[in-house]
């Protein structure tokens, strides 16, 4: 009875932390994850520089300097 009473406040923890974050919008990641996503998405999958930048920085919670946004476009 205990395992099924922690499973279901985990679950209820685990719903309402999804909810908060899809309200907030945007993730929150390290710097260097974010950097290391970045590199991944430049050199192994080819995609452009200025592509890759615009999309972690609008999907992403992060030091914009960190994704190579240029500074006129920082809020």
């Amino acid at each position: 009875m205990l395992t099924l009473g922690a499973g279901v406040a985990l679950g209820l923890v685990a719903l309402l932390a999804y909810h908060s974050g899809r309200r907030r919008g945007r993730v929150s990641l390290p710097a260097s994850l974010v950097a290391e996503l970045r590199q991944h998405k430049i050199q192994c999958l080819g995609e452009p520089p200025e592509r890759v930048t615009l999309e972690i920085a609008l999907l992403c919670e992060s030091d914009e300097r960190e994704v190579g946004v240029p500074s006129a476009t920082r809020r």
